[in-house]
């Protein structure tokens, strides 16, 4: 699941779920919009998310990558 979606599922804002994990905002916003978590703070998401997002949501297949025009 993506980490965007499960916010909006759980209805918990960026700033609020940024200090659960201990990160900012702005790192909770760069990865919602496709940026890749370190290994730890991949393990914080899985955790805090209780498994839902886990680092593999963050991996980006080939046929997911969108051509720039």
């Amino acid at each position: 699941m993506k980490l965007a979606d499960w916010l909006k599922e759980h209805r918990i804002s960026r700033t609020e779920f940024a200090g659960m994990i201990g990160v900012s905002r702005g790192r909770i916003t760069h990865l919602c919009d496709g940026s890749y978590p370190s290994i730890s703070t991949a393990e914080r998401i899985a955790k805090a998310t209780d498994g839902a997002v886990t680092a593999n949501d963050f991996m980006r297949l080939e046929g997911d990558i969108q051509p720039t025009s």
